[in-house]
């Protein structure tokens, strides 16, 4: 809502905000009866004056505010950056106080009053779940069949119908008031006293006793106690349970365990979590969940089946049960997996038992039958904090750090720590799609191109050159975009700009094929692209009006996003190939998947990762990793190309070889033009 300001000064705002994400809906409002039938109609995220005094004011606004309590925070434009402004803001109560020149400063805190106030909506809304929530568990208990007192210490807050009746009471009232401990033999009144203070005092979790209760008729009778913190009537107390069944220890115990690991079960596994998660979020009890995933489990049952499963399971709990100390809760939650609570804020130590554990299960060997089985699992650790929401988040960032390691190599068999977002990676985001937008937009991008020089290669008829993408700045500086790219590779501003570069070099190719300069250009896709049918639509349609031969487009794919998406990747291939484009596989080796990715994109063109010619730096002729490598290419006839050429050291080596193609520095640096002196006339 914007207050006493015209239709001037409120456009710009508008227009900002826009540009900032934040789907404005302005309204304004100049008097008033206007203001006030305003704040009938609708709930406001924020409200925005100057600091003109004339007619209705921001004062007059605020007195209305906390007359109808209404929580929408104000926000004051000011001339400029006068401190005298800011200190009467202040003193005003004003949210803040804003100079108009900053536009910035304007976007922060308006973006930092709607978090606060989203906040506190949803405290609100928090608080009014939690008192329904209490009142709720308030009936429950008085309808409960179990017997059940709330205590504040030893004296009874409240107590039910079951369990006046299970002391002979004929109500409730009878013992409200009254001192618990007067409901137990001699013997146990100080055992039931001392326990109720640990409760308080030492902030324990739960207890169990086995005492001799009283009825009020002097008898007595055996009965089991759970103690357990609670809330009632809006203050926190202890919950008893009173249970005249007695139950022997072991038979309590067989509840809680799964009957394969003997370990603890999924519902024992939940009970104790959420207990877990409360103590975190009072402070001072921060620890730390590992979730080990086994590898391949599908795959092994269906090779072994159920009870060679349950074989390797029963190994892996015992290798566990030695590993990890009986402080520290250890379970299995699920069929596939084992779930160790790790009763120790240092995040280090528990990805240090982590990494212990990996090792040895990747060690076990297990027999079912005539069968040995050895497999691997993947280890993801997550910190429990005061900052930790519930057990299904916590689950959640437990089981993603491991998936994260089979996504990063799909056998998996390794160690990741949870490692939450920066808090402003969104904004971050959208700042950046909006600078690339804009750059989109207004034509603030460039090409560079790099020659890729024939070292064995016969094929020199054709020049080849990849292409490289620039940002420019303000001051028409160049700015590489990977940082950009890199974050922005799951958003479909990724797609638009892989449209940009890829129009933009079809454009100098015509050109250079008019000075009779037939270059064959190498250009990189992102993986958003690959995924992206629409592309080949848009580049078929594309190919048609440019009249260029198709194959002197060389289209590269990263080998990790084809491993990541190689059924979309191969897909994409073979559309580009039926429109007579050509395909280069980049960072070959780099992933497990190299010889699988070779089979099914089928490339023309194979360019190593760059680190296996850092190896050749460093290690000469000698290493046999890249010349296998090399051997298994050419044996499959693939035309070869090596990054990062930065000296003569290593051309020897690879003119040795049989590399067909070279590229880096040491040749040329990407330039404006494609102009490289390729010494073949």
């Amino acid at each position: 809502m914007f207050l006493g300001m015209s239709a001037e000064e409120t456009d710009p705002i508008i227009r900002l905000l826009r540009a900032s994400r934040l789907a404005p809906r302005g309204h304004l409002v100049s008097n008033e009866q206007e203001f006030l039938s305003a704040l009938s109609e609708r709930s406001w995220d924020a409200i925005l004056f100057t600091t003109d005094q004339s007619g209705f004011s921001g004062k007059n606004a605020m007195h209305h505010l906390r007359r109808l309590d209404k929580d929408i925070p104000l926000i004051q434009l000011v001339p400029n950056s006068d401190s005298q402004y800011l200190l009467q803001g202040l003193k005003n109560n004003i949210q803040a106080v804003v100079p108009l020149e900053e536009k910035e400063l304007l976007i922060l805190a308006i973006r930092r009053e709607l978090e606060n106030l989203e906040t506190r909506r949803k405290l609100r809304q928090t608080e009014s779940a939690l008192s329904d929530a209490e009142e709720q568990y308030e009936s429950l208990l008085e309808s409960s069949t179990h017997a059940i007192a709330c205590c504040d210490g030893d004296t009874v807050l409240f107590a039910n119908q079951s369990l006046a009746s299970l002391l002979g009471f004929e109500s409730p009232t009878s013992l409200i008031g009254t001192s618990l401990s007067l409901c137990f033999s001699q013997n146990h009144k100080e055992e039931l006293q001392e326990q109720l203070q640990r409760m308080q005092t030492e902030n324990l979790r739960s207890v169990s006793l086995q005492l001799t209760a009283l009825r009020a008729d002097e008898t007595e009778f055996n009965t089991n106690l759970a103690l357990r913190p609670a809330r009632y009537n809006n203050s926190a107390c202890i919950q008893v349970s009173l249970s005249a069944e007695r139950k022997e220890e072991e038979e309590v115990l067989q509840d809680k365990l799964d009957l394969v690991s003997g370990l603890y079960n999924l519902a024992h596994f939940n009970s104790e979590l959420d207990e877990t998660l409360q103590r975190a979020l009072e402070g001072g009890a921060d620890c730390n969940m590992l979730y080990i995933s086994l590898d391949n489990y599908l795959e092994i049952r269906s090779d072994i089946g159920i009870e060679g499963c349950d074989q390797i399971v029963r190994d892996i709990s015992t290798l566990l049960k030695k590993h990890v100390n009986k402080a520290h809760l250890l379970a299995r939650p699920e069929e596939d997996s084992f779930a160790v609570v790790y009763h120790d804020p240092n995040p280090d130590k528990a990805y240090n038992l982590a990494k212990k554990l990996c090792k040895a299960i990747s060690g076990n060997i297990s027999e079912s039958g005539s069968t040995t089985i050895q497999t691997t699992c993947s280890i993801g650790v997550a910190t429990i904090s005061d900052n930790t929401p519930t057990r299904k988040v916590i689950l959640e960032r437990a089981r993603s750090a491991a998936d994260g390691i089979r996504a990063e190599n799909q056998r998996g068999n390794g160690v990741k720590l949870y490692e939450p977002s920066e808090s402003n990676t969104d904004d971050a985001t959208t700042d950046k799609v909006f600078i690339l937008e804009d750059a989109i937009q207004h034509n603030n991008l460039k090409l560079l191109f790099q020659p890729i020089v024939a070292l064995n290669s016969q094929d020199i008829t054709d020049h080849h050159y990849e292409t490289f993408l620039r940002l420019l700045g303000e001051d028409a500086e160049e700015i590489s975009p990977n940082d950009f790219l890199e974050t922005l590779d799951q958003a479909d501003i990724s797609i638009k700009v892989d449209r940009w570069v890829i129009k933009e070099t079809m454009l100098n190719l015509q050109r250079e094929f008019r000075r009779k300069k037939r270059n064959r250009v190498f250009i990189n896709l992102s993986s958003r692209t690959l995924r992206d049918r629409k592309t080949l639509l848009w580049l078929a349609e594309l190919l048609r009006k440019a009249g260029l031969p198709a194959n002197y487009l060389v289209f590269q794919i990263s080998e990790n996003d084809a491993s990541s998406y190689l059924k979309h990747a191969k897909l994409f291939a073979d559309s580009l190939r039926k429109l007579h484009c050509q395909i280069c596989i980049k960072h070959f080796g780099s992933s497990i998947n190299s010889e699988l990715v070779l089979q099914q994109i089928n490339p023309d063109y194979v360019k190593l990762d760059g680190s296996y010619i850092q190896e050749l730096n460093e290690a000469g002729a000698d290493n046999k990793d890249v010349l296998k490598l090399l051997h298994m290419l050419k044996a499959q006839q693939k035309v070869t190309i090596a990054p990062l050429v930065e000296g003569t050291r290593v051309m020897g080596t690879l003119w040795k070889a049989g590399v067909d193609f070279v590229q880096g520095n040491y040749l040329q640096s990407p330039k404006d033009a494609m102009d490289y002196d390729f010494f073949d006339s």
